[in-house]
Formats: structure tokens, sequence, C-alpha cells
């Protein structure tokens, strides 16, 4: 099965829609049963397929310990490049991880650095769709000479500064009024 195939599947099996649910406005975070709107912005859905691709990739899924292990994973390959909202969303999911999961996203992180993503793999959407998952794989690890050396712990620190820092601004804001 092509990654094209696949990544169908993954939509259906998980109730996405149509290419991932690009063409809404809208989409949902859901927490437990509390689900929280995010508007559907134009650089997710030109780039909700290669983050969807690497969960093909790496095999996580889509609860809360998934999306936050992908998210670590995300990072260590080398992220999102120059789009800004995605990264501060990987980012908040990494620090669900940091602190709900620390093990796994500890796990992704290391994983990461020794592979690209759908992002840094510089491959076309049509060459990933045209391969299998386990080509695709192969043509996403990282040669030994490539390797990264990033830092869990700095890049975990930060993700949890993102999380926190609309409470510190509550506070900061409380305190100055």
């Amino acid at each position: 099965m092509n990654v094209e195939h696949a990544l169908n599947d993954f939509y259906d099996r998980y109730g996405y829609g149509q290419e991932g649910g690009i063409n809404k406005k809208w989409d949902m975070i859901k927490f437990g049963p509390i689900a929280l709107p995010l508007p559907n912005l134009e650089s997710r859905r030109k780039n909700i397929y290669l983050h969807d691709i690497n969960h093909l990739v790496t095999g996580y899924g889509t609860t809360w310990m998934g999306e936050s292990s992908i998210t670590s994973w995300e990072i260590a390959t080398g992220g999102w490049g120059n789009l800004y909202f995605p990264w501060l969303l990987t980012l908040w999911g990494m620090a669900v991880g940091v602190m709900l999961y620390p093990k796994h996203s500890y796990n992704a992180f290391q994983a990461g650095l020794q592979m690209k993503s759908a992002f840094t793999g510089d491959l076309s959407k049509e060459e990933m769709y045209s391969l299998t998952i386990e080509q695709l794989k192969s043509r996403l690890q990282r040669p030994e000479t490539e390797i990264r050396s990033r830092s869990y712990y700095i890049w975990a620190a930060l993700s949890l500064l993102v999380w926190f820092s609309p409470f510190l601004a509550g506070i900061l804001l409380y305190c100055l009024v």
C-alpha cells in the first residue's frame, strides 16, 4: 500500500474527513469531553498532510500520548521551518508529553534525531505518495554523518514555557492592575 492510500485509510479510521479536513474553516481540539475550536489557517490546510504522514512513518496514534510523541519527534527532526503557528501548536503538544508522558516524549525526541520528517525530507507530495510506508521510512533515515545533536531538555523547557505563557501573562497582568 502506498502512502497516499495509507493516508486516506488514516483519515477514514480517525474520522478526519476528506484530505484530513483541509476544507473546514475550523478544526476542534478535544480535551476529554470538551472540544475547543481552532482556526484552520491556510498554513495548516497546506501542510497538515505532512504531519499526518509523520504519524504513518512513526506509527504514533492520535491519542494524547501519540500526539505528544509525534510533536516531540517532529521537533527533533527539524520542526516546521518558518511556519510559526504550527511551531506553537507543536511545542504546546510536546509540553503535554513532557508533563504527562515524559518517557514517551523523550524516546520520540531521540528517535526524531535519527530521521528527517515529511517536512524536512525534501520529497514532493507526489514522491511521498508513490512510496510505501517502509520505502518512505528508509528515505527519511538520516545518514550517520547527519544525525542531529539537540538537547531534549532545552526543547522540553521551551515547550513548557509555551504551555504556561498564557497563565504567566495573566498573572503578570493581574499584578500590574
